[in-house]
C-alpha cells in the first residue's frame, strides 16, 4: 500500500504541476496567434478540461499526502523535518487555493482570473518550492 499510495502523491504532482507549467509556459504564450474569439473559445475549453483535471489532482494529493504524514512522520518528534512538512503542507494548501480560485467559474474569483497569468507564475512557483522540500525530506 505504501508503494501504491507515493505513486499516487507522485503522479498528482507531475499531472498538477505539469499542467501548470504546460498552461503558463506552452498554452498562453501560444495563444496570441488566434484570432479573439478563438482564443477565447480554446481557453474556455482548456480550463473546463483542466478544472477537473487539477481538482482531481488536488483530491488525491489530499488523500495520499495524510497518508503519507501517518506513515512517515507520525511518531517522529517535533523538529525539522515536521517544520519543514509544515511549511510545505502551508505552501501545497495556498496553491490549491490558487488553482481551485482560477477554475471556479464563479464571479466571486473573477478578480484572480483578469491576472491569471501573475497567479500561475505565483502557483507554479510555489510547486516548484513543495517539490524541492518534499525531494530534501525524503533524502534528509
Amino acid at each position: 500500500m505504501t508503494t501504491f499510495m507515493l505513486w499516487i502523491h507522485l503522479t498528482a504532482v507531475v499531472v498538477g504541476i505539469g499542467g501548470l507549467g504546460f498552461f503558463l509556459l506552452i498554452l498562453l504564450p501560444s495563444l496570441g496567434v488566434l484570432s479573439t474569439e478563438q482564443r477565447e473559445a480554446l481557453s474556455k475549453a482548456v480550463a473546463a478540461r483542466f478544472r477537473w483535471v487539477s481538482w482531481a489532482a488536488i483530491t488525491l494529493l489530499l488523500i495520499s499526502g495524510l497518508y503519507n504524514i501517518r506513515r512517515y512522520y507520525w511518531e517522529e518528534a517535533w523538529g525539522k523535518s515536521w517544520l519543514l512538512l509544515t511549511f510545505k503542507i502551508t505552501l501545497a494548501l495556498v496553491l490549491f487555493a490558487i488553482v481551485l480560485g482560477l477554475t471556479i467559474p464563479l464571479k466571486a474569483f473573477d478578480r484572480l482570473r483578469v491576472r491569471r497569468r501573475t497567479w500561475l507564475v505565483v502557483a507554479f512557483a510555489m510547486g516548484v518550492v513543495v517539490i524541492l522540500i518534499s525531494a530534501y525530506l525524503r533524502v534528509g
